[in-house]
């Protein structure tokens, strides 16, 4: 995890700015909520770190951060628990007071202006598609090809489809059992 420390100058006061990229995987899918009509993608990653001290003696220790994600609600779909992300906003530290351990604690939230899902196993749909004529389509962050209602294929041979807006979706297959 790593921050940048910004501070401008403006008319003789400073406003300091906070930026964060955090790596991390979710701990569980993302959820969409909807506040007074704003729409916004709600979700939590673990940042592990692990160190060995001067004894020899490994230590880990797990930093759970809560991510908002305003005006994307298509990219929850792709959230998934288990997934590998880097997000990038602006930080903000929460003190509460824990009902379970009866002492105060902090928490980190972070205003995600940006996301990069890192992939994985787990990633729903690859980086690289083609279309029916061997044309290699990039898919950038949050599953967007910027190609209009194409008919896409992985390598695999995986059928993949783009709305209007060039977000990407799995095609699914129709089993015997749906035809009709």
């Amino acid at each position: 995890m790593s921050s940048d420390f910004t501070s401008i100058y403006v008319s003789s006061k400073f406003i300091i700015m906070l930026q964060i990229t955090a790596i991390g995987h979710v701990g569980s899918d993302a959820e969409k909520k909807d506040q007074n009509g704003k729409k916004f993608t709600t979700f939590r990653i673990a940042h592990n770190d692990t160190w060995t001290d001067d004894a020899g003696n490994a230590h880990s220790n797990t930093m759970w951060i809560d991510c908002i994600l305003n005006d994307h609600p298509k990219v929850a779909e792709f959230i998934k628990a288990g997934t590998q992300v880097a997000v990038t906003g602006t930080i903000s530290l929460r003190i509460y007071s824990s009902q379970k351990d009866r002492c105060m604690k902090a928490g980190l939230t972070i205003k995600v202006r940006n996301i990069e899902l890192l992939g994985g196993s787990t990633d729903a749909v690859p980086s690289k598609l083609y279309t029916n004529d061997g044309v290699q389509v990039d898919v950038k962050k949050f599953y967007n090809a910027n190609v209009a209602n194409a008919q896409l294929m992985s390598q695999r041979g995986q059928q993949f489809k783009t709305d209007a807006d060039g977000w990407v979706s799995i095609v699914k297959e129709e089993t015997p059992n749906e035809s009709h």
